[in-house]
C-alpha cells in the first residue's frame, strides 16, 4: 500500500532556512497517521523535508545522517549543504531502476550563506534561490509562496509564510492535513518549533 504523505516547504530568509510540513500520512482514502514526522535534522546546520513512502524517507534520512557524520569525522569539519544534497542525488540516481518513493527539499546554512535544493525521486536536484515545495499539496503551497515571498525577508516573516503555505495546502489537498511542523536553520543551528494546528482560518 503506497502512502502519500502530504506537503513540505522550504524557503530562504535573510540569514537562514525555514522548513515546514504537515503531519498526515494517507494511503488512498485511509489516514494512516496524524503525527508523521517529515522534517529532519541531517547536520548541525542542514535539514530536510521529505514526502513519499515513510519507510523510504526514513532510510534516506539515515543514510544522509551517516554520510554527514562520516564527513565530519574524516574531514574535521561539517559537510556543506550542496555536497550532502549531491550525496542524496547520487544515491537516488543509483536506485532509478527501482526508485525510492521520496522527494523533497534540503536546506542549510553554510559559510557563504543559506542554500536550498529541490530533490526528486530519481536524483534530479535544483538549487532554488527563494523557495521550494514537494508533495501532493505543492501546487497550492507554491501559489501562496509566489504571492507573498519577499527577498531579504526576516526569520519571523519566513516562519509565518511557510506555515501559511502548509495551512493553505491542508485546506485544499486531502492528503495534506492535521498539524503544521516547522524547523529553522540559522547561526544557532537546526531547531524545531512547537507544532501548531493546521487551520489557517
Amino acid at each position: 500500500m503506497y502512502a502519500f504523505t502530504g506537503t513540505v516547504v522550504g524557503l530562504r530568509f535573510k540569514d537562514g532556512i525555514v522548513l515546514a510540513s504537515d503531519t498526515r500520512a494517507t494511503a488512498y482514502y485511509l489516514v494512516l497517521s496524524k503525527r508523521l514526522k517529515k522534517i529532519f535534522e541531517l547536520e548541525e546546520k542542514i535539514g530536510a523535508g521529505f514526502t513519499g513512502s515513510p519507510g523510504d524517507v526514513q532510510s534516506l534520512v539515515n543514510i544522509l545522517r551517516a554520510e554527514a557524520r562520516l564527513y565530519r569525522v574524516t574531514q574535521g569539519r561539517p559537510i556543506q549543504t550542496k555536497s550532502l544534497t549531491q550525496v542524496a542525488s547520487n544515491y537516488l540516481s543509483s536506485r532509478r531502476i527501482f526508485p525510492m518513493l521520496v522527494d523533497g527539499v534540503i536546506g542549510g546554512l553554510d559559510a557563504d550563506g543559506p542554500h536550498l535544493f529541490f530533490l526528486d525521486a530519481i536524483g534530479g536536484k535544483i538549487e532554488e534561490t527563494k523557495f521550494a515545495s514537494s508533495g501532493t499539496g505543492a501546487t497550492v503551497a507554491y501559489g501562496v509562496l509566489e504571492q507573498s515571498y519577499k527577498e531579504g525577508m526576516r526569520k519571523e516573516e519566513g516562519i509565518k509564510l511557510a506555515g501559511l503555505a502548509i495551512k493553505t495546502a491542508i485546506e485544499r489537498d486531502a492528503a495534506t492535513g492535521d498539524g503544521v511542523a516547522i524547523a529553522v536553520i540559522d547561526e544557532e543551528g537546526y531547531r524545531e518549533l512547537e507544532e501548531t494546528a493546521g487551520s489557517s482560518g
